[in-house]
């Protein structure tokens, strides 16, 4: 053993290899990606079949959340007069005066279509901020 702690064979082996040579990169203007080769927001703005595709999905997908939206509320003002049919004693029922059937119909589909509304917004917001993220990533803004 040496005194670096190689043995003799290792430092000979080491020693008989030839250097390497070194490997030399050239750049060429035409290889680096210009702001127009990049996929984005200009292919949306210019009406590319990339930029196409990305519209067409966004609208897709706002359309399938408008029609689950628009389902569920169907479901919960279609619920009530079946409700109704099936538990008549809630006829008999009153609140302040008035019949519970009418109150919920009057005061209490309210809150569950805000709800419904607030959802579709909600969600329509971030499939927006999501589509932009696509088109437009934060690390290439210019804005920020």
């Amino acid at each position: 053993m040496s005194q670096d702690g190689q043995d003799q064979p290792a430092q000979q082996a080491q020693q008989a290899q030839p250097a390497r040579p070194r490997q030399v990169v050239v750049w060429q203007h035409d290889q680096a990606r210009l702001q127009h080769d990049v996929i984005g927001l200009g292919d949306v703005q210019s009406d590319t079949p990339y930029g196409r595709l990305l519209v067409r999905s966004l609208t897709r997908a706002q359309l399938g959340l408008s029609l689950m939206c628009l389902a569920l509320a169907v479901a919960v003002v279609a619920s009530l007069p079946v409700l109704a049919a099936l538990w008549p004693g809630a006829r008999r029922i009153t609140v302040a005066g008035l019949p519970l059937t009418l109150v919920v119909l009057g005061a209490g589909i309210y809150p569950v279509l805000m709800a419904i509304g607030w959802f579709y917004n909600h969600q329509a917001s971030q499939l927006e901020a999501r589509f932009i993220d696509l088109v437009d990533p934060a690390d290439r803004r210019l804005d920020g």
